[in-house]
């Protein structure tokens, strides 16, 4: 995550390059998302794009999720630039819409990014969660 990202408050998400709306709260987040799409050089494109922020200086880290659409992303394309990335998470038979998640865990600036593929369409990229480790 870029460390601007990292740093993000609700004192300054307006200023963010993406115009994110605050959809929701509770006494200790704000809950934003994007409504636009956000178009990729290869015609793919990010939709569903969600942000929480802490309300409070040293509260809980920014949390960044995203869906892809488009391209089929594999996890062969994942490795490739997350070698890292192992098996946090796997469908349980709760739900048609659970995923397998792999986590490429902290970085250098304490990033832990996790992708997610939806069993109904388990060998493309589904979702995107960036966050980091307080």
């Amino acid at each position: 995550m870029n460390p601007v990202v990292k740093k993000l408050t609700v004192d300054d998400v307006n200023r963010a390059p993406l115009a994110f709306k605050l959809i929701n709260q509770n006494e200790y987040i704000n809950f934003y998302q994007v409504r636009e799409k956000v178009k990729l050089e290869d015609a793919s494109t990010i939709t569903d794009i969600e942000l929480r922020l802490s309300k409070s200086s040293g509260g809980m880290a920014p949390f960044l999720r995203f869906s892809l659409n488009g391209r089929c992303f594999t996890l062969s394309d994942v490795k490739k630039h997350y070698h890292d990335a192992k098996l946090s998470n796997y469908p349980r038979g709760d739900s048609e819409n659970e995923t397998t998640s792999y986590t490429s865990f902290s970085d250098m600036d304490k990033n832990e990014i996790t992708f997610s593929f939806n069993q109904k369409k388990p060998i493309c990229l589904t979702n995107v969660t960036i966050t980091t480790i307080q």
